[in-house]
């Protein structure tokens, strides 16, 4: 695999809405420097990180109760709109534009386009209704990797690693054992996984108060570049899916700088939705089992980038997804190539 550059036109997640106010958050996005914050009206906006005066960057600054943010480097002044306003030393306003990046801030998400924001296409993301249903709970967060958007990418859509990774969780020999269908509607790629009579892992039998054996059911979207949903069902064998308990699981898997990754997750359900003991349960497994991962991403990023030759990969029936994943990012790349390339263009 030698695919590290990053698609631009296609949304990521760009942060939690509970992590952005009215203090200046940096955070890079497929190699580029974003300042996220919210204006006086309370909605969000992110700018490039970098003041087209000398670079400095804007987060480093401060936000006016106005919403004017200033560069605390030469006092260079920018309205909501990412225009200059001013700058301290002279009287005349300089021409300069801050870029700003569409957004869409959602069930308590905000999702960001940094290529071109003509192209920027709200349809194109998945439903998270889910995230704020009041029939539903969930936790989330956003763990950091040292390793590549695409070992991620690879690792949700080859779930059969549970079996080796995370064998006191969520993993025992039936996921291994399984055999998946995988489907393509035009970038997308789903995969579904039925496990009928199989002994239940400790996590699902401690969440679902179920004993082995059950039947257990893996339903994986990927919306690329970034997005992976995963809806899981786990019911004692024999019943229908209406009977099952239903768990959801979201990654937004953003680059970052380099070989970085912002690794996002919410963890849902819809069943024993104020039981908080087991909230706190599902949550410290899912952060352990993501542990996992990035232990094992991190250990196969190395791999990866002391290979430059790339020596040659083998791949089983298990990594269908995963090549029809890489398969779709890497045409979409290809397109953006062949556009021209994707710098996002100035607000004015």
């Amino acid at each position: 695999m030698t695919l590290t550059q990053h698609v631009r036109n296609g949304w990521y997640l760009g942060a939690w809405s509970d992590e952005i106010g009215r203090t200046l958050k940096q955070r890079w996005i497929t190699d580029i420097p974003v300042c996220f914050y919210r204006l006086p009206d309370q909605t969000v906006t992110a700018v490039e990180d970098r003041c087209p005066h000398r670079k400095y960057p804007l987060s480093l600054g401060h936000l006016d109760d106005d919403g004017t943010l200033q560069c605390d480097y030469h006092g260079y002044r920018f309205d909501g709109q990412g225009v200059c306003v001013g700058v301290a030393e002279q009287a005349d306003k300089p021409k300069a534009a801050l870029r700003r990046f569409p957004l869409v801030e959602r069930d308590g998400a905000i999702w960001i386009w940094p290529g071109d924001p003509e192209l920027a296409d709200e349809s194109l993301l998945p439903d998270t209704s889910w995230l704020t249903d009041p029939n539903w709970t969930h936790v989330h967060g956003v763990v950091p990797l040292k390793a590549r958007h695409m070992l991620l990418l690879e690792n949700l859509l080859d779930l059969t690693h549970e079996t080796f990774l995370h064998p006191t969780s969520i993993g025992n020999a039936a996921v291994a054992a399984t055999p998946i269908d995988v489907t393509v509607d035009g970038d997308r790629v789903g995969f579904s996984r039925r496990m009928i009579g199989i002994e239940a892992p400790p996590f699902y039998e401690k969440s679902c108060g179920l004993t082995s054996p059950v039947d257990r059911w893996q339903d994986g979207d990927f919306y690329p570049p970034g997005i992976f949903v995963l809806n899981i069902r786990v019911a004692a064998t024999g019943t229908e899916e209406p009977d099952g308990f239903h768990m959801k699981v979201l990654y937004g898997m953003t680059p970052g700088r380099g070989n970085e990754t912002h690794d996002f997750y919410a963890l849902g359900r819809d069943y024993l939705i104020d039981d908080e003991e087991l909230t706190r349960f599902q949550h410290e497994q899912q952060l352990a089992v993501m542990q996992e991962d990035v232990d094992a991403l991190e250990a196969q990023e190395i791999m990866y980038a002391t290979d430059p030759g790339g020596t040659a990969e083998s791949s089983i029936k298990s990594d269908l997804a995963a090549l029809r994943g890489r398969r779709a990012v890497a045409k979409m790349l290809t397109r953006e190539q062949q556009a021209g390339g994707t710098r996002p263009r100035a607000s004015a």
